[in-house]
């Protein structure tokens, strides 16, 4: 016994000689200030710098300090990946890295021992060389399948610790789920239709909408960061939109769920309506991808208005915040009204005035933000001439009571601010059948008499359907069924001479239609037998100069052609094009049509027409290229209307689509998404009567649709 203690106490003896023991340990980790662990006596020393003379000798992972005690040469193995990563389908680089103590020479081994196992036991996969640097030491292992590997690395040596680390294989991309929301057209109110009547379209987006499509996935390795989803038509594709997950704000059913905001009027849409199709593509975090597809219905309709019993002829003119203003008549040219749709498709208010031949026209705004709505009126054998206040959709009527079942106003009217009165506004017009053509003004601003504020001149000429007027100045040109262009201007009394500014004789052509551009009238008429679009200086001092077509003219507009303006006249069953430069025309066939209203020329090189015969609402792209074709299954004589996209309060939404607004025979009004945010404001006529608020005047702004 004695021995034994004696043995005991002599064994501390030395390693107190040495190194103090700290304290109990189980490897490095426990022992502080970088302290070492002896892991067969489980005590704590004080690291020493290598040097000593051990016996026996330390194996070649130990040290033997300069205590003359053995302890172990590295702190530690580090394998990447680390534990619980997640890695592809291989190749995947595999590092060791041996930690050396502190003092402790490296003496780093040739090679280490790699392997691998599926956690179930069976084949891990295939490992390569192991190549060696400084301790580090590589090899590449290709992973037998998906699933969890146990992934061991150790020294040579027998007896050394090694490390074991879990890794997974993800071979397979992210699996998603498209759902497109169905849009909530609105419900039909007050004659107004908002659903896509065509079977299957009654819950499609409107092509000026953004969609809210939710991706959705189980994928628990997924990188939200790369889920895009892309909008693809058959003749265009929009950029990659970004996904928002959304599974903090709102309930979510998968492990991830995101929202793409999708604009529809992005790509080229080639069609009035059809699906659109979406592409999500996604990748998980070591890189596989996945992609998924859906579609959108989506559709250009935007509303529909009935107006029950009515006719329209006249062309629909937009107020200065997108105000429709609709005159009708009921068939007979004796009754009918004017009404006031919102850019929404909402009636505002509407008025039985009596029946609305001429194209109204639309004033500037007002104090207040108010404007006037300038149209005639006919009921029974009563005309009445003047303007609604659109606050409230009264009637003041300075140019009325012409007694006369004869007696209508048939041409446009034409707008304009003259120099007799600085503020006052002026609209012009002609009493057909009346004193052989009689010439009016109305003049709301001007001193309350009659005589001003609606001067009159007789005998002029009778202007007929679909004549029209245009304002040039201080000076009005219209013309006359007899054969004739004139014009003329009020003096600075506010009353009209008694004879015209200047006449130039078309006879035998009877004008149908004018539009101006660079000081020059141009205008399309026939005789019966000839038909003739003509142009003459807005000065009347040069004879006209004509160019022959085959057929009846209608309305014509000016567009911006590249290197020439062009004019388009209205020919039956082709559209007429004339180049102003150099005079060439050219015929573009419109089969079985004819199409009375003047072609729209809309921003982004589109043209829009209508057909008095099939009703068919073409947009052109170019000229001779159809795009897209609308059938509302009515006829269409009016000239249609092209408007920005508008805001709830009527101011223009930057960069969205336009709307362009038809009137059909049959008392039926549709605003239909286009891909031109507005009028071509670089087109010198775009429209009929020049503007949206049909005018008539070359010097009103086109409205601009940033």
């Amino acid at each position: 016994m004695l021995h034994k203690v004696l043995g005991t106490v002599l064994l501390l003896g030395v390693l107190a000689g040495c190194t103090a023991p700290l304290r109990v340990c189980e490897t490095d980790a426990d022992c502080p200030g970088g302290g070492v662990c002896d892991p067969e006596r489980k005590l704590c020393f004080s690291a020493s710098a290598e040097g000593g003379a051990c016996e026996p000798a330390c194996a070649s992972y130990q040290a033997c300090t300069l205590s003359n005690v053995c302890v172990p040469r590295y702190t530690g193995l580090e394998v990447t990946p680390l534990g619980g990563t997640v890695v592809g389908a291989g190749p995947v680089s595999v590092q060791a890295r041996l930690l050396v103590g502190t003092g402790f020479a490296e003496n780093f081994p040739g090679t280490l021992n790699f392997s691998v196992v599926a956690s179930d036991g069976g084949t891990g996969g295939t490992l390569g060389a192991v190549t060696a640097s400084a301790g580090v030491y590589t090899t590449q292992w290709t992973p037998a399948g998906e699933g969890e590997f146990l992934l061991t690395a150790a020294h040579p040596e027998a007896g050394v610790p090694s490390t074991t680390v879990r890794l997974a294989v993800d071979t397979t991309g992210p699996a998603f789920v498209v759902f497109v929301p169905p849009a909530d057209a609105g419900v039909s109110d007050g004659g107004t239709t908002y659903a896509d009547p065509e079977p299957g379209f009654a819950t499609a987006w409107r092509r000026d909408q953004v969609v809210p499509v939710e991706i959705r996935t189980n994928e628990p390795n997924l990188d939200p960061s790369t889920v895009m989803v892309t909008l693809r038509t058959d003749a265009g594709t929009a950029p990659a939109m970004s996904v928002t997950s959304f599974a903090e704000s709102q309930s979510c059913d998968a492990g991830f769920c995101g929202l793409a905001q999708v604009n529809l009027w992005v790509p080229t849409f080639n069609a009035f309506r059809g699906p659109m199709n979406l592409e999500v593509q996604g990748a998980d975090k070591v890189g596989n991808t996945g992609t998924s597809s859906g579609s959108v219905n989506v559709t250009r309709w935007k509303w529909r208005h009935d107006i029950t019993g009515a006719t329209i002829t006249a062309a629909p003119v937009l107020g200065n915040t997108g105000v429709v203003y609709v005159g009708t008549t009921n068939g007979s040219d004796n009754d009918g009204q004017l009404l006031a749709l919102s850019p929404s498709g909402r009636l505002l208010w509407s008025a039985s005035g009596g029946a609305v031949v001429a194209s109204p026209t639309v004033g500037n705004v007002q104090d207040g933000g108010t404007e006037r709505i300038y149209v005639a009126h006919k009921k029974g054998s009563v005309i009445r001439v003047g303007f609604y206040d659109n606050s409230d959709g009264g009637f003041t009527a300075p140019c009325t009571d012409v007694n006369s079942g004869s007696v209508s106003v048939q041409s446009s009217l034409a707008f304009a601010q003259v120099s007799a009165a600085s503020s006052s506004e002026t609209v012009y017009g002609v009493y057909t059948g009346r004193g052989g053509g009689t010439l009016f003004a109305v003049r709301p601003d001007a001193e309350s008499d009659p005589l001003f504020q609606c001067p009159i001149v007789p005998s002029v000429g009778d202007v007929s359907a679909p004549g029209t007027m245009l304002a040039a100045g201080n000076a009005v040109v219209f013309g006359t069924s007899s054969g004739a262009l004139k014009s003329f201007a009020l003096n600075s009394s506010g009353v009209w001479p008694a004879a015209a500014q200047w006449t130039q004789p078309l006879s035998p052509l009877k004008p149908t239609s004018l539009a101006a551009a660079d000081g020059v009238v141009f205008g399309g008429g026939n005789d019966g037998s000839n038909s003739k679009l003509f142009e003459v200086p807005l000065s009347g001092v040069l004879a006209p100069t004509y160019f022959p077509t085959s057929a009846q003219m209608w309305n014509v507009s000016i567009g911006g052609l590249p290197g020439a303006n062009a004019v388009v006249g209205l020919d039956t069953g082709k559209l007429f094009v004339l180049d102003a430069a150099d005079g060439g025309a050219l015929a573009i066939d419109t089969p079985g049509d004819i199409i009375k209203g003047a072609p729209v020329w809309g921003a982004g090189g589109y043209v829009y027409t209508a057909g008095a015969i099939s009703g068919a609402i073409q947009a052109r792209q170019p000229l001779e290229n159809v795009a897209w074709q609308f059938e509302p299954g009515s006829l269409i004589e009016a000239s249609m209307n092209l408007d920005c996209s508008r805001l709830s309060d009527g101011g223009v939404s930057s960069g969205m689509p336009g709307v362009l607004y038809a009137a059909s025979r049959d008392g039926r009004v549709y605003a239909l998404v286009v891909d031109s945010p507005g009028l071509n404001p670089s087109a010198p006529w775009p429209k009929y009567q020049h503007d949206s608020r049909n005018t008539g005047n070359p010097a009103t702004p086109i409205t601009s649709c940033p």
